[in-house]
């Protein structure tokens, strides 16, 4: 029974020291690293409709978004075909609420930048792979549409941090 046990012990630190050299790599690389030589982005916005705050209707928010993009120093392209990156790089916003009791709403805030990516095995195309993202999950009422806004253009401010760190 000792001899066993021995084994097994020399066995497992056999197996942890080889894999010391061992490393894992994502496929898609994520972070401002990836929003380096971009020229800007477009803005889609996607808000649930369970969401009654009129702050938080995606066109308001897109306005409120593609604004807080440009007073960053962010050129934003109305459109893809406008923007003569290859990547297309497009910073997507998406809000979704889920009714809690007690009339407040959960609500999930994600903010990610897509891009097109190169394969570097294949060579091919992957679109609309994420490169950056924030999220954050809120409780929230009727009368926290301010707050809300507020927090999503916070995301919104760490994405320009991160953006003026690599231009």
């Amino acid at each position: 029974m000792h001899v066993h046990f021995r084994v097994s012990v020399v066995s497992l630190l056999l197996v942890l020291l080889s894999a010391n050299g061992a490393s894992a790599q994502p496929v898609v690389a994520t972070g401002r690293d990836t929003l380096r030589g971009l020229p800007g982005v477009e803005v889609a916005v996607e808000a649930a409709p369970e969401l009654p705050h009129a702050e938080l209707a995606a066109t308001a928010l897109h306005t409120a978004v593609e604004q807080r993009l440009r007073a960053g120093g962010i050129t934003v392209y109305e459109m893809q075909a406008a923007n003569p990156s290859d990547a297309k790089p497009y910073l997507y916003v998406h809000l979704n609420a889920l009714p809690l009791p007690g009339k407040l709403l959960a609500v999930a805030i994600q903010v990610h930048l897509r891009q097109t990516v190169r394969s570097a095995v294949t060579g091919s195309s992957i679109v609309n792979a994420m490169t950056w993202d924030q999220h954050t999950l809120a409780a929230a009422t009727a009368a926290d549409g301010a707050q809300l806004r507020d927090l999503v253009l916070e995301m919104i401010d760490h994405f320009v941090v991160d953006w003026r760190a690599v231009h």
